[in-house]
C-alpha cells in the first residue's frame, strides 16, 4: 500500500509531465518555423530590401465626440390609492402609485404634516403591469398634532418626478 506522500509525489510528477507535454506541443510549431508570420515565405526571385515609409505627421488630429445630453425628466402622475389613520396603532398608512409609467428603480416619499410638524418615510417603487407601485408606507402619528393632517407622496426616478395632490386625514 502506498503512503500519502508517495501518492502526492506521483500526482505532482504526473501533472508536471502533462504540463511539459502541453508546452512542448504548443511551442513545437515554433521549432519548425521560429518566426511564423513575421517574415514572408522565401521566393525564387530577387527581392528589394529597401522600403519607404511615410514620414510621421507633424500635426495630430483630435476627434471630439459630442457631449451626451441629459435625458429630460418627465412629469410623474402620483395617485394616492388609500390613506388611513389608524388610531389603535398610532400610524398613517398610505398606498400610492404612479399611473403614467411602469418602471423599476424609483422612490416614493410619504410626507404627513400636522400643524408645524412633518414626518416622512422613503420607500422603493417597482413596476406593476402598467403602473409603478410604491411599497406600502407608514408614518407614526406620535409627536404629530391631533386633528387634520395633510398627506402627500412624491415620486422620483432618473426619468420621472412628481407629487400627488394633498389629501387630509384626521389624527386622533
Amino acid at each position: 500500500m502506498k503512503s500519502t506522500s508517495q501518492t502526492r509525489g506521483i500526482r505532482f510528477f504526473g501533472s508536471l509531465a502533462a504540463t511539459a507535454l502541453v508546452i512542448g506541443a504548443v511551442s513545437g510549431c515554433s521549432l519548425l518555423y521560429p518566426h511564423w508570420g513575421a517574415t514572408d515565405f522565401p521566393t525564387d526571385g530577387p527581392t528589394s530590401t529597401s522600403t519607404s515609409k511615410p514620414a510621421p505627421s507633424a500635426s495630430a488630429s483630435v476627434t471630439v465626440s459630442p457631449t451626451p445630453t441629459a435625458k429630460p425628466v418627465q412629469a410623474a402622475k402620483v395617485q394616492l390609492m388609500q390613506v388611513t389613520a389608524d388610531a389603535t396603532n398610532a400610524v398613517v398608512d398610505v398606498v400610492a402609485a404612479v399611473t403614467n409609467v411602469a418602471e423599476d428603480g424609483g422612490q416614493c416619499v410619504l410626507t404627513v404634516t400636522s400643524g408645524s410638524t412633518s414626518k416622512s418615510q422613503t420607500v422603493r417603487a417597482e413596476s406593476n403591469v402598467d403602473t409603478t407601485q410604491c411599497y406600502p408606507m407608514e408614518v407614526s402619528t406620535v409627536g404629530l398634532t391631533k386633528g387634520t393632517a395633510s398627506v402627500t407622496v412624491t415620486y422620483k426616478s432618473p426619468a420621472f418626478v412628481g407629487s400627488s395632490l394633498s389629501q387630509t386625514v384626521t389624527i386622533q
